[in-house]
């Protein structure tokens, strides 16, 4: 990345993006990766995503924050709920690309501001992974990263995570920043 470029100076030591990558991004792609691996009985998942919206996160955020429209919003999002004094989201999802529906529930705080996001999925079939999005706001352009991380029991096949993580998560991405105009 150009050293004058403060859209790759964003993500230079979250992910090694190309100036290809980047405007793949600008042009309201999604970039997601998943690397899953097993030993033995013992399974880890890792992923990232990255997305930069044309607009200022003021007007992102207004939209990114409704977490309980994502069923509106986003085709395999049954429901969507958040109870605010939990922190607690709750999705329930289902898509062909899915081993069966499943309810996701995350601790996050809403996002409202340009800033550092934690989360946990305190639940579920990936119970205790961890993870946190990043907000921030470069050239007048809204500018997304999240990465996350699990380890545990070997719970389904690597490929069928790898497959339904990264295509699911940039369809989700991509269907939510298609609302924020």
């Amino acid at each position: 990345m150009a050293s004058g470029d403060s859209i790759g100076s964003f993500y230079e030591n979250k992910w090694k993006m190309t100036k290809r990558s980047i405007q793949y991004m600008k042009k309201g792609e999604v970039l997601a990766n998943s690397t899953v691996e097993s030993t033995g009985k013992k399974q880890s998942f890792s992923m990232k995503v990255a997305a930069i919206h044309k607009k200022k996160c003021s007007k992102v955020l207004r939209k990114l924050s409704l977490f309980e429209s994502y069923k509106d919003w986003i085709s395999f999002i049954k429901k969507s709920d958040y109870n605010p004094n939990r922190k607690l989201l709750t999705i329930n999802a289902n898509h062909t690309l899915l081993p069966f529906p499943m309810i996701v529930h995350v601790i996050v705080d809403r996002p409202t501001k340009k800033g550092v996001y934690p989360f946990i999925f305190p639940t579920g079939l990936f119970r205790g992974l961890k993870g946190e999005f990043i907000i921030d706001q470069k050239e007048n352009k809204c500018l997304f990263f999240a990465k996350s991380h699990w380890q545990g029991q070997k719970k389904l096949p690597d490929f069928a995570i790898e497959l339904f993580s990264d295509a699911l998560t940039k369809l989700a991405g991509e269907a939510l920043f298609r609302k924020i105009k």
